[in-house]
């Protein structure tokens, strides 16, 4: 039987619902080494704890670690609890963590001394979540994904050589991601409203309904309250999904014209990287994932140029595993997909 690995402290504020068991093995100290990988966004994170054949031990749920939005402060409080859940909870040697943070291309000076600090260790490398979502998708073969999650953006590696189009943020790109899919779904209904376009009547019906009005003029109350951020405006990006699979036109077109942006961001990164012949792309996102319809279309569009395209389920704390392994470890990218990191 594996062994029962003491619950965290009922005050903890990520941690208390968690009794963790380790997945065929005992966590000693006559173990070898355990590294640990952690993928951090806006809204949590994911801890994973495997061994050097890339062997997933354990997992569990954190706090947000998004530096950009927390702020020095907020983020030091996070990893202390992270830290605390690895210290309290696993009786083993934790010497390498992989850290695969959202916006921390600009701050990793500022991150790493932190890490360093509250985890006792200097054996940390911080990855960006686009190079672990790189990882995931690819094992670390010459090949491009193309994202389309709360934002938007495409990453190959060719040769040693990098690019990247898209990413800019909200505010000024993100074409082809949920978030412009449900703005883009929200403008529309207005332009329906006014008279300026015509074929909204499903996805009105849905839209009203999913925020609780009896008019569209009725609505702006609510959006303005409890929809004024990306992510939540992204939500309504599956109402565009439910509603273009039962044919609404306006929905349709939403969904036809983010598979275009997508494929002009795969296009750049195909041309600063020069690819030839049959290039392989990953589609990677809860969009692309999620919304079958959307996937066909963006397949679509993909492989009308020559591509190949499919789609990946891997999650991004997977990629930090296969970055170690494959940098760390020196597992070639062929090996690398003979592990399959179950979580």
């Amino acid at each position: 039987m594996p062994e029962r690995v003491r619950r965290a402290s009922k005050s903890h504020t990520y941690f208390r619902l968690y009794v963790h068991y380790i997945r065929g093995a005992k966590l000693t100290r006559k173990v070898q080494r355990i590294v640990v990988a952690v993928d951090g966004g806006g809204s949590g994170s994911r801890v994973l704890l495997f061994n050097k054949a890339g062997r997933v031990l354990d997992v569990f749920r954190g706090p947000p670690l998004n530096y950009a939005v927390l702020g020095k402060d907020k983020f030091k409080e996070n990893i202390r609890q992270i830290a605390w859940k690895l210290k309290t909870s696993y009786n083993c040697p934790l010497g390498d963590f992989v850290f695969s943070l959202a916006g921390s291309s600009k701050f990793k000076s500022e991150i790493l001394p932190i890490l360093t600090k509250e985890l006792g260790s200097k054996r940390i490398w911080l990855i960006t979540d686009i190079e672990a979502a790189y990882m995931a998708a690819t094992r670390g073969k010459d090949a491009i994904i193309v994202s389309s999650g709360t934002g938007s953006f495409a990453y190959g590696r060719r040769n040693g050589k990098v690019a990247r189009a898209g990413g800019w943020g909200y505010l000024f790109d993100d074409e082809g991601s949920a978030y412009w899919i449900g703005r883009e779904l929200l403008r529309r209904i207005f332009m329906c409203y006014d008279g300026r376009i015509r074929g909204c009547e499903i996805i009105r019906e849905k839209f009203l309904r999913y925020v609780g009005a009896k008019k569209v003029e009725d609505s702006l109350p609510t959006l303005y309250r409890e929809y004024n951020t990306p992510y939540h405006i992204a939500q309504f990006s599956k109402l565009t999904c439910e509603a273009a699979a039962q044919g609404d036109g306006v929905a349709i077109s939403v969904l036809e014209e983010a598979a275009e942006e997508l494929e002009k961001l795969v296009s750049a990164v195909e041309s600063r990287l020069g690819f030839t012949g049959k290039v392989k792309v990953c589609g990677v996102g809860s969009v692309i994932t999620n919304c079958e319809l959307f996937a066909r279309i963006l397949k679509e569009r993909i492989e009308e140029k020559g591509r190949i395209f499919s789609i990946s389920t891997t999650p991004t704390v997977a990629g930090c595993v296969y970055y170690y392994l494959t940098r760390i470890e020196g597992v070639s990218p062929e090996e690398c997909w003979k592990i399959n990191i179950e979580i």
